[in-house]
């Protein structure tokens, strides 16, 4: 156990933070600022801009392994296994220092007015007992804390939003694509992005390096470590690490007074607190507010209601691919949008169903490796598959559309009673299902959004409606007036436990189209200030004692660490040279993928790099019964996902290879801000900023 967690247990924090993410950063800075002592525990661990791998050689092999958006990829003892087997969306989430924001592609919308007033406007769930008007000040003030980029004047917010830096510039051909909403009179904007585009608060820019979803090098995405967590340890704030929370505890009043919480080798411990707030994202709050059940809150503390757990949403996402003759090094860049699009947002009975869709744009965001692991994985005929990388590698640029998903009390987050986390704790079980309305938003936005790419010069594309994932979750202990319809109040506080707060996106009451963590900050700062403004009046819980230190078993949530792979026998090596000349074929000289990897070497510093595939690869090769790889996929999967990223990874290592394609790796490339003149000269935005796109939005409005 650390010194800091041997001080913080003998201590009663005014305010224990669940959750070392997003929410629980900015609050917890805010708090501390106010005056009042803060603990957090946070389950994973800080991660250095070192650790992550956008600068090194092997960045795609760690995209795919140690630093995948997806838990059960990483398999990491600080993550929690999810259990998805009631759902047909799967959850990518990440747990450490920063939460979500660590691989987040930083885009940073802020829900539309209209989105707190579904209800009123589509008669579908309910209306959040705040507005955008309250929020906005709120807003304003997180997106000066982060560094937030964008352009100020956007007709979609009344034309008041201010992002305090100028917007990350435009390439030609994404210049193109904004000409075409011009030409249609829709709407766009250039993104706002989490993501400097100028020096701010002591940080660089972005250099454009492209590997923003990994982890950045720079620390000029804004990620919640660099931006709130380490002013709040430096101005003495404790921020317990390793530290899972098992359940919060109540006294006999039926107030919080604290949290339990179990350390890496699975000791044992009880932090004292005055109040406790809930910030571990729309998932971790539920399951853990669910498994604090006790005599009085049989069902999950602060679930009088019935609705905690409940009215889980997701965001469907779809994504629509489009390539262009031009080369455009679309490997390099920001990975976050460079265009965004409001003008499918709010539902339009027209189209038939309830619910829009928010569009943004970002460069396709693949190395050669990932590029071509997509082409294989896809099906594609090994004959084609070298004319398919040249006309695809740094020719793309990509649509993420998200769906508004309604609030349905049958898509929920339970307790597994199979899955269990590497602490033994029940894991989080979801039960959702992608709603008709969902999916026929989506399929009517890649419709439009394949007809943009086209109008733009795209000469393919390609669309995906929906993929299996996303890392949006929201309104599973929502927030509202009614204590019978509602988790928490207005201020986010429980309606039965008033010491007790949720301050992540569970409180949301509808998600609207746009990405949440802008609104959860929001919502996190309003409500931290206001319980530093009104701790006087919070009732306050019978102290209770710290818990004695309990050693454990020291492994059970030890690391887990791979042993180096045995070399690939003579054999072996033999088998992996035939496979993968039969995926890689010879070209321009060049020998077949398996030769060229093997005999190099760089099939060796492939599995050095991952070191976890090297028992499905074996399997793969000592598999007699093939003559192809491809005849893995159905009998052995894991076999075949393990050879093609081995042999898709050394291969594109080789220089020669890179040579030929014109790679010469993820290169920093710092550029300035462009200060929007070629869109503004152009006149792309005139039919926005001289009122006429919002007057045909009200018109519309009006015949709907």
């Amino acid at each position: 156990m650390s010194d800091n967690a041997s001080k913080a247990e003998t201590v009663i924090a005014d305010v224990l933070i669940i959750g070392g993410g997003a929410s629980g950063g900015v609050a917890a800075l805010e708090l501390q600022r106010q005056g009042l002592s803060v603990v957090a525990l946070e389950q994973g661990e800080w991660h250095d801009r070192a650790d992550f791998r956008g600068d090194k050689w092997d960045w795609e092999l760690a995209t795919l392994g140690r630093w995948s958006p997806q838990p059960e990829t990483r398999g990491r003892p600080e993550d929690y296994p999810i259990d998805l087997s009631t759902s047909d969306m799967a959850a990518m989430n990440f747990n450490g220092v920063g939460g979500g924001t660590i691989l987040y592609s930083a885009v940073w919308p802020r829900m539309l007015p209209s989105d707190f007033h579904l209800h009123s406007r589509c008669g579908v769930g309910l209306d959040w007992p705040i507005d955008y008007h309250t929020l906005a000040p709120f807003y304003d003030e997180t997106d000066r804390q982060m560094g937030i980029s964008g352009m100020a004047g956007d007709p979609a917010y009344g034309g008041t939003w201010e992002p305090p830096l100028p917007p990350h510039p435009m390439s030609p051909v994404q210049l193109d694509v904004a000409r075409t909403f011009h030409e249609r009179g829709w709407h766009w904007w250039p993104g706002p992005n989490a993501v400097l585009s100028a020096p701010w608060d002591g940080r660089r820019a972005c250099v454009q390096r492209g590997t923003c979803a990994s982890g950045c090098n720079e620390g000029a995405k804004c990620t919640i470590d660099a931006t709130h967590w380490r002013k709040f340890v430096e101005g003495g704030g404790t921020l317990l690490t390793g530290a899972r929370a098992s359940r919060i505890t109540l006294d006999d009043a039926g107030l919080a007074n604290g949290g339990e919480w179990i350390d890496a080798a699975g000791g044992q411990h009880f932090q004292p607190a005055r109040i406790v707030l809930c910030a571990a994202n729309g998932i971790g709050t539920p399951r853990l507010l669910l498994a604090s059940a006790c005599e009085r809150f049989p069902d999950g503390l602060a679930n009088g209601s019935g609705q905690l757990g409940r009215n889980l949403m997701m965001h469907p996402l779809a994504t629509v691919f489009g390539w262009f003759e031009k080369d455009i090094e679309s490997w390099q860049g920001l990975n976050g949008s460079q265009l965004i699009t409001m003008e499918f947002a709010e539902t339009d009975p027209r189209r038939g169903f309830v619910g829009g869709t928010k569009w943004s744009l970002h460069p396709s965001g693949a190395g050669p490796m990932m590029e071509a692991f997509k082409l294989m994985v896809g099906g594609c005929d090994p004959r084609d598959l070298h004319e398919s990388f040249a006309r695809r590698f740094g020719h793309g640029l990509m649509w993420a559309i998200l769906a508004e998903d309604m609030p349905d009390p049958e898509n929920r987050v339970v307790l597994s009673e199979t899955l269990t986390d590497s602490s033994g704790l029940p894991a989080p079980q979801l039960i959702y299902t992608t709603s008709d309305d969902a999916r026929a938003s989506l399929d009517h936005a890649s419709e439009r959004s394949v007809e943009i790419f086209e109008a733009a010069g795209a000469v393919e594309t390609q669309a995906i409606t929906p993929t299996p994932y996303n890392a949006h979750f929201m309104g599973t202990a929502r927030m509202g007036e009614d204590p019978a319809n509602s988790v928490v109040d207005p201020w986010c506080m429980s309606h039965e436990i008033p010491n007790l707060g949720v301050i992540d996106g569970s409180v949301f009451v509808t998600c609207g189209t746009v990405n949440p963590t802008a609104t959860i900050t929001a919502i996190a700062l309003r409500t931290a200030r206001h319980l530093a403004e009104n701790r006087q009046a919070i009732a306050m819980p019978e102290q209770r004692a710290p818990l004695v230190f309990n050693a454990g078993p020291a492994v059970a949530n030890a690391a887990q660490t791979i042993a180096a792979p045995a070399p690939l026998s003579p054999a072996q090596r033999e088998r992996l040279a035939e496979l993968g000349d039969g995926v890689i074929l010879p070209v321009d000289g060049l020998p077949g993928g398996g030769t060229l990897a093997v005999e190099s070497g760089l099939i060796d510093k492939a599995l050095e790099a991952r070191p976890d595939l090297a028992e499905p690869l074996a399997r793969a090769l000592d598999d007699t019964t093939i003559s192809h790889l491809h005849e893995l996929g159905q009998g052995d999967p894991q076999a075949w996902m393990a050879a093609i990223t081995i042999l898709a990874g050394a291969y594109y290592l080789h220089p020669d290879v890179r040579a030929r394609i014109g790679y010469a790796g993820q290169e920093a490339s710092p550029v300035r801000p462009d200060n929007y003149p070629a869109f503004i000269e152009q006149g792309l935005l005139d039919h926005l900023l001289d009122g006429s796109w919002l007057a045909a939005r009200q018109a519309d409005a009006a015949i709907a």
